[in-house]
């Protein structure tokens, strides 16, 4: 019997359609937690673990860029910080408490597995609205969080100290840096700076451990004006969009993508889920020696 490629195609469809519906994971623990030889990855005394969402939805979706503003905490950004971010068609704010009804109501679909089959085969032939990632950080280092897809042109305009100045970026990707520094009672201490990866990979030197080492990568564009910071204790999470009003600006090319021939806008939460380092029960003389260690450790910094 001869099988074509068109055949293998389907049946690999329908395995991976049936995994999906019964709930399957790619990865999944054969042995029982305490006896499988791949343990969880445990965090450093002062480590710090994120946990990322990224929010797909329609472009100026009202409810999502108006309505559930009134359950996040904008005040937590001082209002220069906020006015700078507005300009450059960025919104950040910080949920304390419940996830905003909205929100909830699109995690709570995205956690629901396809009904049958055929929407288990659909499924996986569409990007998710809503993905998840965890990053691990040490107390003071930095990770990146990829916000955009690369642009083979990108076109922008911006404002810095009053003067207004252009310039087009090629193969050009958004990223935001964020560091975490633990405050030493549970909370931490989010820093984010925006800026731009563009052009082609090439050999750079950074800085590390007082030696000189290459490493591949594109030039970058930091916008260190826009960079700001707010506190967040277990459970709460960082808000990020843009303003759909501000087209054109860093924001609009940071959290909007075009989508089956549609512009989409995107949402990112940023939540702390585990903080480890914890002073409020050492000696005086050593939380404050502790608190004194230089915190930025990381590469080229």
């Amino acid at each position: 019997m001869i099988v074509s490629k068109h055949d293998i195609l389907r049946a690999m469809i329908a395995l991976c359609a049936a995994a999906a519906l019964a709930g399957c994971s790619s990865w999944q623990q054969t042995a029982p937690k305490e006896q499988s030889l791949l343990k969880p990855i445990s965090l450093a005394e002062d480590g710090v673990q994120l946990e990322i969402v990224s929010i797909r939805f329609p472009f100026g979706d009202e409810e999502l860029n108006d309505s559930i503003w009134n359950d996040i905490d904008e005040q937590q950004l001082a209002l220069s910080v906020r006015q700078k971010l507005a300009e450059a068609g960025l919104r950040a704010g910080v949920i304390g408490g419940q996830l905003p009804a909205a929100l909830a109501r699109i995690m709570a679909a995205a956690e629901q597995g396809p009904t049958n089959v055929v929407a288990a085969a659909a499924s996986l032939e569409q990007t998710p609205p809503v993905s998840r990632q965890q990053m691990q950080l040490h107390s003071g280092w930095h990770g990146e969080i990829i916000s955009s897809s690369t642009y083979l042109q990108l076109p922008l305009l911006t404002r810095e100290e009053g003067r207004l100045s252009g310039q087009t970026y090629s193969a050009a990707q958004g990223v935001l840096q964020a560091k975490a520094e633990a405050l030493g009672d549970r909370r931490i201490r989010l820093s984010i700076v925006p800026e731009l990866q563009y052009g082609q990979m090439r050999q750079q030197w950074a800085v590390e451990d007082g030696r000189l080492v290459g490493q591949q990568g594109k030039s970058k564009r930091v916008f260190d004006h826009l960079a700001f910071e707010a506190a967040l204790a277990a459970g709460e999470m960082l808000v990020l969009t843009s303003l759909p009003q501000r087209s054109g600006t860093l924001g609009h090319y940071l959290f909007t993508e075009p989508h089956d021939d549609q512009l989409q806008q995107k949402l990112l939460l940023v939540r702390l889920a585990e903080s480890r380092r914890c002073d409020l029960f050492l000696p005086l003389d050593v939380a404050h020696s502790e608190s004194a260690k230089p915190i930025d450790k990381s590469p080229g910094n």
